[in-house]
């Protein structure tokens, strides 16, 4: 069954849109870290990285909050470009929740002043200061959710060269975890344990000797097979070619039973009946 994202009557479960998987830069029809969590109330954008601003802002009437894991540019370069995409036309009522972690807010505001509209200085254009007039920016805190709608977003502490979170989403009976960028870590058991659909970075073949902080795709297997997804969506792709995805999924597939996908733009995942449309 094929759905489109922007009909709410779908409202079986959560469904995830892939707006970007590439690790690091993007290169042709593979934009960085972006991905959609369409909800009944709204859709909720986990990481904006190269090349994913353009996607999200043709469904910005949808958007109901953006969660940012860590700053690494591939997952948040295109903050400023959105921001900027969002003020053609008329503002919004309301500020865009934008949580990022701790210590961000500033790297932002700061980003923003380095390309103001104005090229005298920031004026009062509002693309010369998304991070306050289009965007409502809050530094979130490891552990405690925050309510979007209906849903409950929770930042999980995860480890990665930088302090990155995962996000574990629910809505109703229904929940997704994204890892952002991480190496394996008992904080899964509270990211993972039991979820419909695990959004899984499989950016390395080895596992990672050098504490860079990153998941092959054997350890995404059997991360996802300890503590009982249901299904696996392997991203964060280092190479895009079909026969490399393929013999990734195939690592996967050594150590978990349960359905396995490989994330590629513009493809919607279902948490419900673990279906791609």
């Amino acid at each position: 069954m094929t759905t489109n994202p922007h009909d709410r009557s779908h409202d079986a479960g959560l469904r995830l849109t892939v707006l970007g998987c590439r690790a690091g830069m993007p290169e042709p029809g593979w934009p960085s870290s972006g991905y959609l969590v369409h909800l009944p109330d709204g859709d909720i954008l986990l990481d904006c990285g190269p090349g994913v601003a353009a996607k999200a802002a043709a469904r910005a009437a949808e958007l109901s909050a953006v969660f940012v894991s860590h700053m690494h540019t591939d997952h948040c370069l295109d903050l400023l470009v959105l921001g900027k995409a969002l003020t053609q036309g008329e503002l919004p009522p309301a500020k865009l929740p934008l949580y990022v972690p701790a210590g961000a807010a500033r790297t932002l505001r700061h980003f923003n002043e380095l390309f103001p509209l104005d090229a005298d200085g920031p004026g009062d254009h509002p693309t010369d200061h998304v991070f306050r007039e289009v965007f409502d920016v809050v530094e979130y805190e490891p552990g405690r959710p925050v309510t979007v709608g209906a849903a409950t977003v929770e930042p999980v502490s995860m480890r990665h060269r930088r302090p990155c979170c995962g996000f574990r989403v629910t809505s109703g009976t229904r929940s997704l975890a994204y890892t952002g960028d991480t190496m394996a870590t008992p904080a899964f058991e509270r990211l993972a344990g039991g979820v419909d659909l695990l959004v899984c970075e499989a950016t390395l073949e080895e596992p990672d000797r050098t504490g860079h902080g990153h998941l092959s795709a054997t350890e995404a297997g059997q991360l996802a097979t300890r503590h009982g997804a249901s299904a696996l969506l392997l991203t964060h792709w280092a190479h895009t070619t079909p026969g490399w995805l393929e013999a990734q999924s195939g690592r996967a597939a050594r150590h978990f039973a349960g359905r396995i996908d490989v994330a590629v733009p513009d493809h919607t995942f279902h948490a419900s009946d673990l279906q791609e449309s």
